[in-house]
Protein backbone atom coordinates (compact mmCIF):
# COMPACT_ATOMS: atom_id res chain seq x y z
CA UNK A 1 0.00 0.00 0.00
CA UNK A 2 1.20 3.66 -0.93
CA UNK A 3 1.53 6.12 1.32
CA UNK A 4 -1.24 8.19 -0.32
CA UNK A 5 -3.58 5.37 0.19
CA UNK A 6 -2.83 4.92 3.76
CA UNK A 7 -3.27 8.59 4.82
CA UNK A 8 -6.12 10.42 4.71
CA UNK A 9 -5.97 13.38 2.51
CA UNK A 10 -5.16 16.17 5.39
CA UNK A 11 -2.81 13.62 7.13
CA UNK A 12 -0.89 13.51 3.68
CA UNK A 13 -0.88 17.08 2.72
CA UNK A 14 0.20 17.75 6.43
CA UNK A 15 3.00 15.00 6.16
CA UNK A 16 4.47 16.80 2.60
CA UNK A 17 4.24 20.43 4.17
CA UNK A 18 1.26 21.42 1.80
CA UNK A 19 -0.76 23.58 3.52
CA UNK A 20 -5.00 22.91 2.78
CA UNK A 21 -7.97 25.37 2.71
CA UNK A 22 -10.04 26.08 6.14
CA UNK A 23 -12.64 23.32 6.57
CA UNK A 24 -15.77 24.09 4.94
CA UNK A 25 -17.92 25.96 6.56
CA UNK A 26 -20.93 24.50 8.46
CA UNK A 27 -23.50 26.76 9.68
CA UNK A 28 -26.01 23.98 10.23
CA UNK A 29 -23.76 22.11 13.07
CA UNK A 30 -24.22 23.18 15.87
CA UNK A 31 -20.91 22.83 17.38
CA UNK A 32 -19.67 25.43 14.47
CA UNK A 33 -17.45 28.35 15.64
CA UNK A 34 -20.18 31.74 15.86
CA UNK A 35 -18.20 35.43 14.86
CA UNK A 36 -20.50 38.60 15.88
CA UNK A 37 -20.22 42.11 16.90
CA UNK A 38 -17.88 43.54 13.93
CA UNK A 39 -16.33 46.81 14.95
CA UNK A 40 -13.55 48.77 13.45
CA UNK A 41 -12.01 51.16 15.07
CA UNK A 42 -11.51 53.92 15.03
CA UNK A 43 -15.26 53.67 14.33
CA UNK A 44 -16.00 55.05 9.91
CA UNK A 45 -18.66 58.05 9.89
CA UNK A 46 -19.58 61.58 9.87
CA UNK A 47 -18.17 63.91 12.30
CA UNK A 48 -20.65 66.84 10.66
CA UNK A 49 -23.56 64.97 11.58
CA UNK A 50 -21.97 62.92 14.74
CA UNK A 51 -23.16 59.71 13.12
CA UNK A 52 -21.21 56.52 13.74
CA UNK A 53 -21.61 52.73 12.69
CA UNK A 54 -19.42 49.95 13.60
CA UNK A 55 -20.40 47.94 10.70
CA UNK A 56 -21.60 49.53 7.99
CA UNK A 57 -23.39 47.21 5.29
CA UNK A 58 -24.58 49.23 2.70
CA UNK A 59 -22.20 51.51 1.64
CA UNK A 60 -24.46 52.64 -1.26
CA UNK A 61 -27.33 54.43 0.48
CA UNK A 62 -27.30 57.95 1.84
CA UNK A 63 -24.08 59.53 2.17
CA UNK A 64 -21.96 56.40 1.19
CA UNK A 65 -19.78 54.32 3.99
CA UNK A 66 -18.04 55.88 6.57
CA UNK A 67 -14.96 57.83 6.83
CA UNK A 68 -12.33 57.34 9.13
CA UNK A 69 -9.12 59.92 9.45
CA UNK A 70 -5.40 59.63 9.24
CA UNK A 71 -4.48 56.24 11.37
CA UNK A 72 -3.93 52.38 11.72
CA UNK A 73 -7.15 50.71 11.68
CA UNK A 74 -8.15 47.27 13.88
CA UNK A 75 -10.89 45.33 13.18
CA UNK A 76 -12.64 43.47 16.35
CA UNK A 77 -15.54 40.71 16.07
CA UNK A 78 -16.34 38.71 18.83
CA UNK A 79 -15.69 35.30 18.13
CA UNK A 80 -16.47 31.66 20.35
CA UNK A 81 -17.12 27.82 19.85
CA UNK A 82 -20.14 26.25 21.57
CA UNK A 83 -17.86 23.59 22.65
CA UNK A 84 -15.72 25.97 24.25
CA UNK A 85 -12.78 24.94 21.80
CA UNK A 86 -9.78 26.99 20.81
CA UNK A 87 -10.70 29.05 17.60
CA UNK A 88 -8.70 31.10 15.19
CA UNK A 89 -10.09 34.30 13.88
CA UNK A 90 -9.01 35.26 10.12
CA UNK A 91 -9.74 38.95 9.09
CA UNK A 92 -10.18 39.40 5.07
CA UNK A 93 -9.47 43.34 4.16
CA UNK A 94 -11.06 44.00 0.75
CA UNK A 95 -10.16 46.82 -1.27
CA UNK A 96 -13.17 47.25 -2.94
CA UNK A 97 -11.69 49.59 -6.35
CA UNK A 98 -12.04 47.50 -9.88
CA UNK A 99 -9.36 44.88 -9.56
CA UNK A 100 -8.68 45.39 -6.05
CA UNK A 101 -7.16 43.05 -3.96
CA UNK A 102 -7.46 41.12 -0.42
CA UNK A 103 -5.46 40.43 2.32
CA UNK A 104 -6.28 37.98 4.89
CA UNK A 105 -4.59 38.29 8.66
CA UNK A 106 -5.41 35.76 11.46
CA UNK A 107 -5.81 35.93 15.33
CA UNK A 108 -4.11 33.41 17.67
CA UNK A 109 -5.46 30.52 18.52
CA UNK A 110 -7.60 31.09 21.93
CA UNK A 111 -10.78 30.64 24.18
CA UNK A 112 -10.46 34.05 24.96
CA UNK A 113 -13.92 35.86 22.63
CA UNK A 114 -12.14 39.05 21.37
CA UNK A 115 -10.22 38.47 18.46
CA UNK A 116 -9.04 41.61 16.74
CA UNK A 117 -6.26 42.29 14.24
CA UNK A 118 -4.69 45.74 13.13
CA UNK A 119 -3.82 47.28 9.81
CA UNK A 120 -1.18 50.05 9.39
CA UNK A 121 -2.22 53.05 7.15
CA UNK A 122 0.28 52.72 4.94
CA UNK A 123 -1.60 49.95 3.72
CA UNK A 124 -5.16 52.51 2.92
CA UNK A 125 -4.60 54.95 -0.11
CA UNK A 126 -6.16 58.33 0.97
CA UNK A 127 -9.95 58.26 -0.84
CA UNK A 128 -10.23 54.33 -1.09
CA UNK A 129 -12.96 52.27 -0.43
CA UNK A 130 -12.39 49.12 1.84
CA UNK A 131 -14.03 46.64 3.26
CA UNK A 132 -13.14 43.70 5.96
CA UNK A 133 -15.23 40.48 6.97
CA UNK A 134 -14.35 37.81 9.49
CA UNK A 135 -14.76 33.96 9.92
CA UNK A 136 -13.36 31.72 12.98
CA UNK A 137 -12.64 28.08 12.83
CA UNK A 138 -11.54 25.78 15.47
CA UNK A 139 -9.57 23.65 12.99
CA UNK A 140 -12.40 21.24 12.28
CA UNK A 141 -15.08 23.76 11.39
CA UNK A 142 -15.64 27.10 10.39
CA UNK A 143 -18.33 29.82 10.68
CA UNK A 144 -19.28 31.56 7.72
CA UNK A 145 -18.25 35.36 7.25
CA UNK A 146 -19.51 38.04 8.98
CA UNK A 147 -21.31 40.24 6.82
CA UNK A 148 -19.14 43.08 4.59
CA UNK A 149 -18.27 46.10 6.67
CA UNK A 150 -17.64 49.08 4.33
CA UNK A 151 -15.36 52.66 5.27
CA UNK A 152 -13.47 55.08 3.56
CA UNK A 153 -9.91 57.00 4.32
CA UNK A 154 -9.30 60.36 4.24
CA UNK A 155 -5.36 61.19 4.89
CA UNK A 156 -5.35 64.53 3.87
CA UNK A 157 -6.26 67.17 6.81
CA UNK A 158 -8.45 69.81 5.79
CA UNK A 159 -7.22 73.61 5.76
CA UNK A 160 -8.20 76.70 7.94
CA UNK A 161 -8.04 80.29 7.32
CA UNK A 162 -9.58 83.55 9.03
CA UNK A 163 -9.36 86.96 8.00
CA UNK A 164 -10.62 90.25 9.17
CA UNK A 165 -10.76 93.72 7.37
CA UNK A 166 -8.81 96.96 8.15
CA UNK A 167 -11.45 98.39 10.26
CA UNK A 168 -9.74 99.70 13.90
CA UNK A 169 -10.84 97.25 16.45
CA UNK A 170 -11.92 98.59 20.06
CA UNK A 171 -12.58 96.70 23.71
CA UNK A 172 -16.03 95.82 23.89
CA UNK A 173 -17.13 96.73 20.06
CA UNK A 174 -18.06 93.96 18.01
CA UNK A 175 -15.53 93.16 15.13
CA UNK A 176 -16.03 90.24 11.78
CA UNK A 177 -13.94 87.82 11.25
CA UNK A 178 -14.40 85.72 8.27
CA UNK A 179 -13.46 81.65 8.84
CA UNK A 180 -12.51 79.57 5.68
CA UNK A 181 -11.80 76.22 5.62
CA UNK A 182 -11.08 73.24 2.90
CA UNK A 183 -11.17 69.94 2.35
CA UNK A 184 -10.69 67.76 -0.42
CA UNK A 185 -12.06 63.84 0.56
CA UNK A 186 -14.58 63.56 3.44
CA UNK A 187 -15.28 67.99 3.01
CA UNK A 188 -15.33 70.53 6.23
CA UNK A 189 -17.61 68.98 8.70
CA UNK A 190 -17.33 71.96 11.17
CA UNK A 191 -14.85 74.55 12.99
CA UNK A 192 -14.36 75.85 16.32
CA UNK A 193 -12.17 79.36 16.84
CA UNK A 194 -11.24 81.18 19.90
CA UNK A 195 -9.71 83.95 21.16
CA UNK A 196 -6.75 82.37 23.61
CA UNK A 197 -3.28 80.58 21.90
CA UNK A 198 -4.18 77.44 24.47
CA UNK A 199 -5.23 74.40 21.77
CA UNK A 200 -8.57 73.74 21.22
CA UNK A 201 -8.52 69.62 22.51
CA UNK A 202 -10.69 66.73 21.98
CA UNK A 203 -13.64 68.98 20.94
CA UNK A 204 -16.51 67.47 18.16
CA UNK A 205 -19.14 69.14 15.99
CA UNK A 206 -21.63 67.94 18.22
CA UNK A 207 -20.70 70.06 20.83
CA UNK A 208 -22.26 73.29 19.00
CA UNK A 209 -25.03 72.25 20.99
CA UNK A 210 -23.50 73.93 24.52
CA UNK A 211 -20.35 75.80 22.71
CA UNK A 212 -20.94 79.16 20.44
CA UNK A 213 -17.47 78.99 19.18
CA UNK A 214 -18.24 75.41 17.83
CA UNK A 215 -19.53 76.89 14.00
CA UNK A 216 -20.62 75.38 10.68
CA UNK A 217 -19.18 77.03 7.79
CA UNK A 218 -21.84 77.38 5.27
CA UNK A 219 -19.82 76.91 1.53
CA UNK A 220 -16.87 76.83 3.40
CA UNK A 221 -17.03 80.46 5.11
CA UNK A 222 -18.74 82.42 7.83
CA UNK A 223 -18.38 85.41 9.24
CA UNK A 224 -18.67 86.15 13.25
CA UNK A 225 -18.12 88.76 15.67
CA UNK A 226 -15.29 89.25 18.30
CA UNK A 227 -15.64 91.38 21.05
CA UNK A 228 -11.90 91.79 22.29
CA UNK A 229 -11.57 92.14 25.79
CA UNK A 230 -8.78 94.37 26.43
CA UNK A 231 -6.91 96.79 24.72
CA UNK A 232 -3.72 95.60 23.08
CA UNK A 233 -2.07 93.34 20.81
CA UNK A 234 -4.69 89.91 20.55
CA UNK A 235 -5.57 86.77 17.95
CA UNK A 236 -8.45 85.04 16.75
CA UNK A 237 -7.59 81.48 16.27
CA UNK A 238 -8.84 78.45 14.08
CA UNK A 239 -9.49 74.93 13.61
CA UNK A 240 -11.36 73.47 11.06
CA UNK A 241 -12.68 69.09 11.31
CA UNK A 242 -13.34 67.06 8.22
CA UNK A 243 -15.99 64.32 8.45
CA UNK A 244 -13.20 61.68 9.21
CA UNK A 245 -12.37 63.64 12.31
CA UNK A 246 -9.07 64.77 10.40
CA UNK A 247 -8.20 68.31 12.49
CA UNK A 248 -6.81 71.30 10.70
CA UNK A 249 -3.08 73.23 11.80
CA UNK A 250 -4.31 76.19 13.80
CA UNK A 251 -4.87 79.24 11.83
CA UNK A 252 -4.61 82.64 13.18
CA UNK A 253 -5.04 86.12 12.74
CA UNK A 254 -3.64 88.76 15.09
CA UNK A 255 -4.55 92.49 15.58
CA UNK A 256 -4.64 95.36 17.67
CA UNK A 257 -7.77 96.90 19.81
CA UNK A 258 -7.55 100.09 21.13
CA UNK A 259 -8.77 101.54 24.38
CA UNK A 260 -12.73 101.34 24.03
CA UNK A 261 -14.43 104.50 23.30
CA UNK A 262 -17.68 104.15 25.38
CA UNK A 263 -18.43 105.72 28.77
CA UNK A 264 -17.47 104.06 31.79
CA UNK A 265 -20.35 103.20 33.13
CA UNK A 266 -21.31 101.68 36.84
CA UNK A 267 -23.08 98.49 36.28
CA UNK A 268 -20.97 97.80 32.61
CA UNK A 269 -19.68 94.51 33.12
CA UNK A 270 -18.10 93.97 28.92
CA UNK A 271 -16.68 97.64 28.54
CA UNK A 272 -19.77 98.65 26.07
CA UNK A 273 -20.66 101.47 27.91
CA UNK A 274 -24.35 99.90 29.11
CA UNK A 275 -25.40 98.52 31.95
CA UNK A 276 -26.10 94.74 32.39
CA UNK A 277 -28.10 92.34 34.02
CA UNK A 278 -26.86 88.99 35.45
CA UNK A 279 -29.18 86.40 36.11
CA UNK A 280 -28.83 82.50 37.36
CA UNK A 281 -29.83 80.58 34.25
CA UNK A 282 -31.78 77.18 34.40
CA UNK A 283 -28.53 75.33 34.83
CA UNK A 284 -27.26 77.39 37.82
CA UNK A 285 -24.81 79.26 35.83
CA UNK A 286 -24.91 83.80 35.52
CA UNK A 287 -25.51 84.81 32.57
CA UNK A 288 -25.88 88.67 31.25
CA UNK A 289 -29.31 89.39 30.42
CA UNK A 290 -29.99 88.78 26.31
CA UNK A 291 -26.21 87.00 25.90
CA UNK A 292 -26.43 84.03 23.54
CA UNK A 293 -26.60 81.05 25.71
CA UNK A 294 -24.36 79.22 24.35
CA UNK A 295 -21.49 81.81 25.21
CA UNK A 296 -19.54 81.08 27.61
CA UNK A 297 -21.53 82.11 30.78
CA UNK A 298 -20.40 85.05 33.01
CA UNK A 299 -20.06 82.89 35.84
CA UNK A 300 -19.95 79.34 35.80
CA UNK A 301 -21.78 77.42 38.08
CA UNK A 302 -19.38 74.70 38.86
CA UNK A 303 -17.31 77.59 40.93
CA UNK A 304 -19.85 79.11 42.58
CA UNK A 305 -18.98 79.94 46.43
CA UNK A 306 -20.28 77.51 48.88
CA UNK A 307 -19.60 74.59 46.74
CA UNK A 308 -23.31 74.29 45.53
CA UNK A 309 -23.16 74.17 41.81
CA UNK A 310 -25.33 77.21 41.35
CA UNK A 311 -25.93 81.02 41.70
CA UNK A 312 -29.57 80.85 42.12
CA UNK A 313 -28.87 80.71 45.93
CA UNK A 314 -25.68 83.29 46.00
CA UNK A 315 -26.03 86.96 47.32
CA UNK A 316 -24.59 88.52 44.11
CA UNK A 317 -24.11 91.82 42.71
CA UNK A 318 -21.76 93.95 40.51
CA UNK A 319 -21.63 98.10 40.51
CA UNK A 320 -18.11 99.47 39.99
CA UNK A 321 -14.51 98.05 40.61
CA UNK A 322 -12.51 97.51 43.60
CA UNK A 323 -9.90 96.92 40.76
CA UNK A 324 -9.19 100.14 39.18
CA UNK A 325 -10.75 99.29 35.91
CA UNK A 326 -13.55 100.19 33.57
CA UNK A 327 -16.02 97.60 34.46
CA UNK A 328 -17.55 96.18 37.15
CA UNK A 329 -15.81 93.33 39.20
CA UNK A 330 -18.50 90.65 40.89
CA UNK A 331 -18.90 90.48 44.41
CA UNK A 332 -20.83 87.52 46.01
CA UNK A 333 -21.81 85.67 49.86
CA UNK A 334 -22.89 82.91 50.46
CA UNK A 335 -25.77 82.90 53.11
CA UNK A 336 -24.57 81.79 56.71
CA UNK A 337 -20.89 81.97 54.98
CA UNK A 338 -18.40 83.66 56.88
CA UNK A 339 -16.43 84.76 53.56
CA UNK A 340 -17.25 87.61 50.85
CA UNK A 341 -15.93 87.20 47.15
CA UNK A 342 -14.76 88.99 45.12
CA UNK A 343 -14.42 87.92 40.90
CA UNK A 344 -12.32 90.30 39.18
CA UNK A 345 -13.14 90.69 35.54
CA UNK A 346 -10.50 90.44 32.63
CA UNK A 347 -12.80 93.11 30.59
CA UNK A 348 -14.70 90.82 28.94
CA UNK A 349 -17.16 90.07 31.36
CA UNK A 350 -16.06 86.59 32.46
CA UNK A 351 -15.99 86.34 36.29
CA UNK A 352 -14.93 82.75 36.77
CA UNK A 353 -12.04 82.24 34.79
CA UNK A 354 -9.54 82.64 37.47
CA UNK A 355 -10.31 82.36 41.28
CA UNK A 356 -11.91 84.96 43.70
CA UNK A 357 -10.42 86.64 46.20
CA UNK A 358 -11.59 87.16 49.47
CA UNK A 359 -13.07 90.55 51.34
CA UNK A 360 -11.90 90.92 54.56
CA UNK A 361 -14.23 92.03 57.21
CA UNK A 362 -13.21 95.73 58.50
CA UNK A 363 -12.41 95.75 62.26
CA UNK A 364 -13.02 99.06 62.90
CA UNK A 365 -16.68 100.89 63.26
CA UNK A 366 -17.57 104.30 62.71
CA UNK A 367 -20.84 106.07 63.31
CA UNK A 368 -22.67 108.09 60.80
CA UNK A 369 -20.74 111.05 61.76
CA UNK A 370 -17.82 109.46 61.90
CA UNK A 371 -17.05 108.75 65.30
CA UNK A 372 -15.04 105.59 66.39
CA UNK A 373 -17.57 103.13 67.95
CA UNK A 374 -17.37 99.71 69.47
CA UNK A 375 -18.22 97.22 66.46
CA UNK A 376 -19.25 94.30 68.78
CA UNK A 377 -21.72 96.11 70.96
CA UNK A 378 -23.33 97.81 67.56
CA UNK A 379 -23.50 94.11 66.19
CA UNK A 380 -20.55 93.77 63.79
CA UNK A 381 -19.17 90.78 63.71
CA UNK A 382 -15.58 89.91 62.71
CA UNK A 383 -16.65 87.88 59.55
CA UNK A 384 -19.41 87.86 57.18
CA UNK A 385 -21.70 84.88 58.32
CA UNK A 386 -24.23 87.22 60.09
CA UNK A 387 -24.67 89.28 57.06
CA UNK A 388 -28.46 88.85 55.44
CA UNK A 389 -28.28 91.29 52.59
CA UNK A 390 -25.51 93.36 50.75
CA UNK A 391 -25.67 95.21 47.66
CA UNK A 392 -22.66 97.06 45.47
CA UNK A 393 -23.74 101.07 46.01
CA UNK A 394 -20.91 102.62 43.86
CA UNK A 395 -19.20 106.04 45.30
CA UNK A 396 -21.36 107.22 48.32
CA UNK A 397 -19.42 110.61 47.44
CA UNK A 398 -20.50 111.02 43.41
CA UNK A 399 -21.02 108.21 40.96
CA UNK A 400 -19.29 110.57 38.30
CA UNK A 401 -16.32 109.45 36.20
CA UNK A 402 -12.89 111.11 36.84
CA UNK A 403 -11.20 111.73 33.90
CA UNK A 404 -13.26 109.52 32.19
CA UNK A 405 -12.90 106.58 35.52
CA UNK A 406 -15.36 105.50 37.25
CA UNK A 407 -14.75 106.54 41.03
CA UNK A 408 -14.05 102.99 43.55
CA UNK A 409 -17.21 101.20 45.03
CA UNK A 410 -18.45 100.47 48.06
CA UNK A 411 -20.65 97.76 49.44
CA UNK A 412 -23.96 98.10 51.89
CA UNK A 413 -24.55 94.69 53.96
CA UNK A 414 -27.05 94.46 56.55
CA UNK A 415 -26.07 92.49 59.78
CA UNK A 416 -28.04 91.84 62.88
CA UNK A 417 -30.88 94.35 61.78
CA UNK A 418 -28.13 97.17 60.91
CA UNK A 419 -27.21 98.93 57.82
CA UNK A 420 -23.45 99.53 57.30
CA UNK A 421 -21.30 100.95 54.32
CA UNK A 422 -17.58 100.21 53.18
CA UNK A 423 -16.00 101.69 51.05
CA UNK A 424 -13.02 100.59 48.62
CA UNK A 425 -9.86 100.33 49.99
CA UNK A 426 -6.09 99.35 48.70
CA UNK A 427 -4.97 96.31 47.07
CA UNK A 428 -8.54 95.13 45.20
CA UNK A 429 -10.34 94.89 48.32
CA UNK A 430 -12.15 96.64 50.94
CA UNK A 431 -11.43 99.70 53.54
CA UNK A 432 -11.18 98.12 57.27
CA UNK A 433 -13.70 100.90 58.41
CA UNK A 434 -17.32 100.19 58.51
CA UNK A 435 -19.35 103.20 58.82
CA UNK A 436 -23.38 102.15 60.32
CA UNK A 437 -25.12 104.23 58.51
CA UNK A 438 -28.60 103.52 59.98
CA UNK A 439 -29.54 103.65 63.51
CA UNK A 440 -28.31 101.76 66.08
CA UNK A 441 -31.55 99.39 66.12
CA UNK A 442 -32.46 95.88 63.97
CA UNK A 443 -35.09 97.74 61.71
CA UNK A 444 -33.21 97.07 58.60
CA UNK A 445 -33.48 93.05 58.92
CA UNK A 446 -35.72 92.04 56.29
CA UNK A 447 -35.20 94.47 53.71
CA UNK A 448 -33.71 93.78 50.34
CA UNK A 449 -31.06 96.30 49.19
CA UNK A 450 -31.02 97.57 45.19
CA UNK A 451 -28.77 99.76 43.95
CA UNK A 452 -29.68 101.68 41.05
CA UNK A 453 -27.24 104.74 41.00
CA UNK A 454 -28.25 107.93 40.82
CA UNK A 455 -32.02 108.29 40.85
CA UNK A 456 -32.75 110.89 43.08
CA UNK A 457 -31.80 113.98 41.29
CA UNK A 458 -27.90 114.40 42.74
CA UNK A 459 -24.98 113.08 41.87
CA UNK A 460 -24.99 110.49 44.43
CA UNK A 461 -25.91 106.90 44.27
CA UNK A 462 -29.50 105.86 45.36
CA UNK A 463 -30.82 102.66 47.70
CA UNK A 464 -34.09 101.08 46.57
CA UNK A 465 -35.32 99.01 49.82
CA UNK A 466 -38.05 96.23 49.51
CA UNK A 467 -39.44 94.90 52.11
CA UNK A 468 -39.78 91.03 51.99
CA UNK A 469 -42.66 91.53 54.13
CA UNK A 470 -45.23 93.64 51.65
CA UNK A 471 -42.94 94.00 48.76
CA UNK A 472 -42.66 98.19 49.15
CA UNK A 473 -39.45 99.26 47.18
CA UNK A 474 -38.52 102.89 49.05
CA UNK A 475 -35.68 105.02 48.16
CA UNK A 476 -32.87 106.99 50.30
CA UNK A 477 -30.70 108.87 48.96
CA UNK A 478 -27.06 110.13 50.22
CA UNK A 479 -26.78 114.21 51.30
CA UNK A 480 -24.30 116.29 52.56
CA UNK A 481 -21.06 117.14 50.53
CA UNK A 482 -18.36 114.26 48.53
CA UNK A 483 -15.84 115.03 51.44
CA UNK A 484 -18.55 114.60 53.69
CA UNK A 485 -21.81 112.53 52.94
CA UNK A 486 -24.43 112.48 54.91
CA UNK A 487 -26.68 109.15 55.60
CA UNK A 488 -29.15 110.45 57.60
CA UNK A 489 -32.01 109.19 55.04
CA UNK A 490 -30.88 105.77 55.94
CA UNK A 491 -32.08 105.48 59.26
CA UNK A 492 -35.33 104.13 58.66
CA UNK A 493 -35.95 101.44 56.49
CA UNK A 494 -39.94 102.61 56.21
CA UNK A 495 -39.38 106.74 56.08
CA UNK A 496 -38.41 106.42 52.33
CA UNK A 497 -41.06 107.40 49.55
CA UNK A 498 -42.55 104.66 48.09
CA UNK A 499 -42.18 104.03 44.07
CA UNK A 500 -43.72 100.65 43.61
CA UNK A 501 -44.49 97.41 45.14
CA UNK A 502 -43.01 93.88 43.91
CA UNK A 503 -44.57 91.31 45.79
CA UNK A 504 -41.80 89.07 47.04
CA UNK A 505 -43.96 85.80 46.34
CA UNK A 506 -44.01 86.76 42.38
CA UNK A 507 -40.74 88.12 41.94
CA UNK A 508 -38.30 86.25 43.99
CA UNK A 509 -35.48 88.00 42.57
CA UNK A 510 -35.42 91.48 41.81
CA UNK A 511 -32.76 94.23 41.17
CA UNK A 512 -31.66 97.26 39.49
CA UNK A 513 -28.61 97.93 37.30
CA UNK A 514 -29.22 101.27 36.49
CA UNK A 515 -30.70 102.36 32.75
CA UNK A 516 -31.76 99.55 30.98
CA UNK A 517 -34.13 101.03 28.50
CA UNK A 518 -31.98 104.34 27.36
CA UNK A 519 -33.78 107.13 28.17
CA UNK A 520 -32.08 108.26 30.93
CA UNK A 521 -33.60 106.83 34.23
CA UNK A 522 -32.74 104.02 36.05
CA UNK A 523 -35.14 100.91 35.95
CA UNK A 524 -36.43 98.03 37.71
CA UNK A 525 -35.88 94.23 37.13
CA UNK A 526 -37.30 91.19 38.41
CA UNK A 527 -35.95 87.52 36.83
CA UNK A 528 -37.71 83.94 37.28
CA UNK A 529 -36.01 80.58 37.64
CA UNK A 530 -34.95 80.37 34.46
CA UNK A 531 -33.04 83.34 34.06
CA UNK A 532 -36.13 85.37 32.21
CA UNK A 533 -36.17 89.04 33.05
CA UNK A 534 -38.96 91.17 33.43
CA UNK A 535 -37.49 95.12 33.26
CA UNK A 536 -40.31 97.98 34.97
CA UNK A 537 -38.89 101.34 33.13
CA UNK A 538 -38.38 103.94 35.23
CA UNK A 539 -40.46 107.16 35.34
CA UNK A 540 -39.57 110.78 36.35
CA UNK A 541 -36.94 113.12 35.43
CA UNK A 542 -33.21 113.11 33.91
CA UNK A 543 -31.88 116.68 34.88
CA UNK A 544 -29.63 117.44 35.95
CA UNK A 545 -29.31 113.99 37.31
CA UNK A 546 -31.95 111.64 36.92
CA UNK A 547 -35.02 111.34 39.40
CA UNK A 548 -36.79 108.13 39.73
CA UNK A 549 -40.51 108.79 40.89
CA UNK A 550 -42.01 105.22 39.74
CA UNK A 551 -41.98 102.90 36.49
CA UNK A 552 -44.36 102.26 33.82
CA UNK A 553 -45.78 98.57 32.76
CA UNK A 554 -43.59 95.86 32.47
CA UNK A 555 -41.83 95.30 29.10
Amino acid sequence: MTLARALPVAALALALGIATAAPAAAAGDPATPAVTAPRTSPTPGFAGEDRYSDCDTNPYSGSGAGWVGLGDLTFRARATSPTGAQVQTTFQLWDTAYGGKRTDQASIWTTWPEASTSFGRDGFVDGGQYAWRARATDGKLTSPYTAWCYFRVDHTPPTAEITTDETPKKVGEAATFTLKGTDTGSQIACARWRTTSTPSVGWRCSDAAKDSHVVRLTDGSLDIKVKPETWGSQAVYLQTMDNAGNVSQDASVSYYAQQSTAPAVFGDIDADGKPDVLVPDASGNLRKWGANPLDTANARAQVAPGGSGSWAGIQYGHRGTLSYQQVDDLIAHVPGGSALYVFHNGGSGLFTEQGPTLAYKPDTCRSADRRIIDCAEHGLGSNWSKVTQFAVFGSPRGDSPIEGVLPGTSVLFVENGRLWLVERGFSNGLNDEAVLVSGDDTRWDGYELLTPGRAQGTDFPTLWARSQANGTIRAFSVAGTPDLPDFSAFADPGAGPVLATLAPGAHPRAGSDGDLTGDGLPDLWSADASGKVTVFPGTGTTAPHPTVTGFGPAI
